[in-house]
């Protein structure tokens, strides 16, 4: 078959910069041209339930016409339901302290997503251990970390988890592991909330943890991290 053809890959890449180059494909083939804003939208609103994607394109191109270019406004009406939420949405969000934008993920997680909160804690868990299997080393750079963490390809996930380590600080990662056991008891029936309740609780905490190192740092007049030098 590889003589006289060739063999296309159809799936949604599970990266980040392999899923958006994926869209980006496949709206250059769209019988509708949508602007950079409209192209966020859909890519936002979609989340991994990209499997919708052809048909929205298909009912633009029938209401619009074929070529129209189109802004959000325009699409808005189309998209639906919001779709799951992948992964590194969430913990981007807790990252960046931003609780609002990791409940929103949260949800679309447990909603669209479909996902079972221990999988989700599955993820939280893989997320904070790479800060953690970094913390205290010397010299720490992108390419180390990639190293130490079997990273294959891209090392984006890498610095990530490098300055995640480095904001957070032996502290930090120690409260999130905290409070991650704590809600892995509660969701496996400690406490009689519900489970909706529970990740709620430890995504609001866990998002705040970088503004509470950050804090605790300035007030002792010294950065936070500690990743990258010796531990104690």
């Amino acid at each position: 078959m590889k003589g006289v053809g060739h063999v296309v890959d159809a799936d949604v890449p599970g990266n980040k910069k392999g899923r958006t180059s994926w869209l980006a494909r496949r709206l250059e083939d769209a019988p509708v041209r949508l602007t950079p804003p409209a192209a966020a939208l859909v890519d936002e609103h979609l989340g991994e339930d990209l499997g919708r994607l052809h048909n929205l394109l298909e009912a633009l191109g029938a209401a619009y016409g074929h070529g129209a270019r189109l802004e959000p406004d325009d699409v808005a009406p189309f998209l639906g339901e919001a779709g799951g939420a992948p992964p590194w949405e969430l913990t981007d969000a807790i990252d960046r302290g931003d609780t609002p934008g990791a409940l929103a993920a949260l949800h679309r997680m447990l909603g669209a997503g479909d996902r079972h909160p221990l999988v989700i804690m599955a993820s939280l868990s893989s997320h904070f251990g790479r800060m953690l299997r970094l913390d205290g080393v010397e010299g720490l750079d992108e390419a180390t970390a990639a190293r130490l963490l079997g990273l294959k390809g891209s090392t984006f996930p890498a610095r990530k988890a490098v300055d995640g380590a480095r904001s957070l600080g032996s502290a930090g990662i120690a409260e999130a592991f905290r409070l991650l056991a704590a809600a892995d008891l509660d969701l496996r029936g400690a406490t009689a909330w519900p489970e909706r309740l529970v990740l709620e609780v430890l995504v609001a905490r866990l998002s705040r943890l970088r503004r509470t190192q950050r804090a605790r740092g300035r007030s002792a007049g010294r950065p936070a991290g500690r990743a990258g030098g010796r531990r104690s």
